[in-house]
């Protein structure tokens, strides 16, 4: 990322109205994400009553987990906003398939009590995944949600051509939010996506897309709503749903992990222990949502890159956020008012923000000094990752176990990542050393930093600060490098780095 810090910092005061706007933005960047709800719901034939009733306890469950994640004292001290996941959706479609609800919570309670555990050993995943890493999975946040964020954007519906108003109000929205973010004034910047809806929603009703006689159907429900919780009817468990179910933690963590490495590097704010509490957090509301009865959740790479592009990093927008979504969560006409929202509109705001996301990944993979071994680690996932999207019919007929494996280019893409990523480490020394002279001092370093894939600006530290060491000829230069530091000994002399 650059260096340039957000214009409302996690701590920073934050006017009311521009608050409130932000808090605004980041409910519409959620609400795309509404529509997983629905899917499982069909997943077991479930009646409009049914899908209103997960929609609502998936709201109050994002937002109690919002308001843990958001936290300072005991979250990340970031605008965390929980949103239902795409990770769980194959794993969660076959439960609800095999068991209904009860199964589908059960089996979320148990996979949330997993990433809390994780959480634990963030040292151990730390080492599994390095920037490069979650560079990966960053950029291919973007390549998976395209199944998603396209048909919505061309109003393409059971894998129809594109529709041709629709794709106008999808294209007026983007640009119009494009537009909004470049114009050079700090209104425009921050409020760009509540805008751009705004004359997405006024070209949708003149292309009649969308129809202002939709409103009308609100009418007739009730103003609050106590939704129907998943305890009253019980929780079920089967094994064999175990494997899909880790796999989508494993992704939620890398997601995660990628997530709080964008905000971090942004905001200047996050340490070595934000990793450990965001995981335990998120587990913790994967836990409680699931005993709501709700569906899997997981943090927001869209509203991580929406604190980018607005440059509002305050905690206060997440506070407001998880506040908002639990009362949302009791009031039917919300759970009916995604069901409204014009695709188009929603898929526009899905690319704008995961533009952010995707560049983000793009900068910590190049952020790295890597070597043959670990551009390999980089590549070929990615590759793998894109083949599982455009070729799907590669994988069609494997065991069902693999072809959750190849379900999503994130799956695909992440886990081979880390299982390449801890192959090619194997062999590689933990020290070197050389006798050199001035002129040589760079190179050794630099072979040494592609070696153990260092940040590249702390290379060029290292390199700057040694060959001053190095300034009376030869010298005998020895690096050793363990979990989090790089001890470098020039002449007798030792200093210690402590490395990103």
């Amino acid at each position: 990322m650059s260096d340039e810090l957000p214009v409302y910092n996690t701590d920073d005061k934050i006017p009311k109205t521009t608050l409130l706007l932000s808090i605004i933005q980041h409910f519409f960047a959620i609400a795309v994400y509404m529509t997983y709800p629905v899917i499982i719901s069909a997943a077991v034939a479930g009646t409009a009553g049914m899908t209103a009733n997960l929609i609502s306890l998936t709201l109050i469950g994002c937002g109690i987990s919002t308001l843990l994640l958001s936290s300072k004292r005991f979250g990340t001290g970031f605008p965390m906003p929980i949103i239902p996941n795409s990770s769980y959706l194959p794993a969660s479609v076959l439960a609800a398939g095999a068991g209904g609800i009860p199964l589908l919570s059960g089996m979320l309670i148990i996979s949330g009590v997993l990433e809390m555990i994780i959480s634990r050993f963030t040292g151990f995943f730390r080492r599994i995944f390095p920037e490069e890493i979650t560079g990966v999975v960053l950029f291919l946040l973007g390549i998976a949600i395209i199944p998603f964020a396209f048909p919505l954007f061309f109003g393409s519906t059971n894998e129809s051509p594109l529709d041709p108003a629709a794709t106008a109000v999808g294209c007026i929205t983007l640009l119009s939010i494009i537009l909004f973010s470049i114009i050079n004034k700090r209104f425009f910047k921050f409020y760009s996506t509540i805008l751009g809806m705004g004359v997405g929603m006024l070209s949708a009703i003149l292309l009649g897309v969308f129809s202002i006689d939709t409103f009308s159907e609100a009418l007739g429900l009730a103003l609050f709503s106590i939704p129907t919780p998943a305890f009253l009817v019980g929780y079920d468990f089967n094994p064999a749903l175990i494997a899909p179910f880790v796999i989508g933690v494993i992704c939620i963590i890398m997601k995660t992990a990628g997530n709080l490495t964008l905000l971090s590097s942004y905001t200047k704010k996050g340490d070595r222990k934000t990793l450990s509490r965001g995981l335990l957090l998120e587990g913790a509301g994967l836990s409680i949502t699931g005993a709501l009865g709700g569906i899997g959740v997981g943090t927001s790479s869209s509203d991580a890159g929406l604190v980018v592009s607005t440059g509002i990093a305050s905690r206060k927008v997440g506070f407001g956020v998880g506040v908002l979504l639990i009362l949302f969560g009791f009031m039917p006409a919300v759970a009916w008012g995604f069901n409204i929202l014009p695709g188009p509109i929603l898929g526009a705001v899905l690319l704008y923000a995961i533009t952010f996301v995707m560049i983000g990944g793009i900068q910590s993979i190049s952020s790295r000094v890597l070597d043959t071994r670990r551009t390999f680690v980089v590549i070929l996932p990615i590759l793998i990752g894109v083949s599982s999207a455009v070729c799907p019919y590669l994988y069609s007929g494997l065991p069902s176990w693999a072809e959750l494996f190849f379900a999503s280019p994130l799956t695909a893409g992440s886990i081979t990542a880390v299982l390449l990523g801890l192959v090619l480490k194997l062999g590689i020394p933990h020290k070197q050393s050389a006798v050199l002279g001035k002129e040589e001092v760079s190179e050794f370093v630099l072979s040494c930093a592609k070696l153990w894939t260092l940040d590249r600006l702390e290379t060029s530290v290292i390199i700057r600060d040694t060959e001053e060491r190095a300034d009376g000829g030869v010298v005998t230069l020895t690096l050793s490098r363990d979990r989090s530091t790089l001890l470098v000994s020039a002449g007798g002399l030792e200093k210690r780095y402590l490395l990103q």
